[in-house]
């Protein structure tokens, strides 16, 4: 049997300009993950996980499901990945003579903005390349991925969660520089791995009733963007920016300057256009403790980091018990230490995977 794991991932600067043409920063948080098992089989076979079982207790279950989840189901993107896989082999001229029989488990809270759907794809992605040895380029995998719910499934989405599910750790990514992939048909930006010692002590929250489809908000945001309208526009430019100069924070290891560039992602998120109160109350929350946070992405979570590290341990618990008072989960995200090489820690891993340690109780 083939197995292949994607993480979930935070947007820490710069999103959503991936799809605009812009810049950002992310982070792999391999807390959680999308899990995908692949086996041979006569024909095609998409095994549901329990979860997908369309049953619920009464009417109003159904409704507060749907509109937290929306519709899409596990099988529904694997369906849709297998289905973009196939035009993408023809394309590469590539036959796909054996079946295959598919299944999955995830641990990635649902729409909370946290990548669960593309790493499913992406796990999904993995497993069929291995299956059919077909061999993609690492910085092609995610653009693939990318078709998956653009094309097949109508979402509105950029490349960013795709791009760091694929590498894992903290990636650079510059989407204004545009590459094309002949053999597979697909274009790409520039992708940099970058070394997480750097940062800040982040924490990670996200609250499952404040999670809600997102794509409705990024269509309009996509259809005022094409119309011209210079607030967007200028907005993604600045988001952009932003990752310019948090990469000089890393490099100068000024983590002070990071947590603030940080906040100002968020204000850039704000001006693009209202927000669901309970999405920004998590922000408020670690405001209110002198933390800086932004959208992990877009739904009911957020990532942050305190101006000046020293208070971080000393106000960690403070700020988990704030979290809980609204119905949130926190985990903490500790970053390798900055004396290890940089190519390589103790054990075996690269510097830029980043180890994590939930809350105790």
């Amino acid at each position: 049997m083939i197995s292949h794991a994607a993480p979930s991932r935070v947007g820490i600067l710069g999103n959503p300009s991936d799809g605009y043409g812009g810049r950002t920063l992310a982070l792999a948080v391999p807390q959680f993950e999308a899990t995908v098992h692949l086996e041979e089989a006569p024909g095609i076979e998409i095994a549901a996980n329990p979860g997908d079982e369309p049953c619920w207790p009464s009417m109003s279950a159904l409704v507060d499901h749907v509109d937290r989840h929306g519709y899409g189901t596990g099988p529904q993107l694997l369906a849709a990945t297998v289905r973009t896989f196939a035009d993408v082999a023809e394309t590469a001229g590539i036959e796909l003579r054996v079946g295959a029989r598919l299944g999955y488990d995830t641990t990635i809270p649902r729409q909370v903005g946290l990548g669960g759907s593309s790493a499913l794809v992406v796990a999904t992605l993995r497993c069929l390349c291995e299956h059919y040895d077909v061999h993609v380029p690492e910085e092609v995998l995610p653009s693939i991925a990318l078709r998956v719910e653009t094309e097949q499934l109508g979402i509105t989405a950029g490349l960013q969660d795709r791009v760091v599910q694929t590498y894992g750790g903290l990636v650079a990514m510059d989407f204004g520089e545009t590459h094309i992939d002949t053999r597979f048909g697909v274009s790409h930006g520039a992708y940099e791995p970058v070394d997480a010692a750097g940062l800040p002590p982040l924490f990670l929250s996200y609250r499952q009733a404040a999670a809600e489809p997102s794509d409705a908000y990024h269509h309009d945001l996509r259809a005022r963007f094409e119309s011209g309208n210079a607030i967007v526009r200028d907005t993604m430019r600045e988001l952009a920016t932003l990752v310019v100069e948090g990469r000089a924070a890393l490099r100068w290891g000024d983590r002070a300057r990071f947590a603030s560039l940080i906040g100002r992602n968020m204000q850039l998120r704000k001006a693009l256009g209202p927000l669901p109160s309970a999405q920004l109350e998590l922000v408020d929350v670690a405001a209110a403790l002198g933390a800086q946070a932004t959208f992990a992405g877009s739904g009911g979570a957020v990532v942050g980091a305190f101006d000046d590290e020293s208070r971080f341990d000393t106000q960690f618990e403070a700020l988990c018990d704030a979290y809980a008072d609204v119905g949130a989960d926190v985990v903490r995200l500790d970053q390798p230490s900055p004396t290890a090489p940089a190519e390589e820690e103790a054990d075996g891993a690269p510097s830029n995977v980043v180890a994590f340690e939930p809350r105790g109780d």
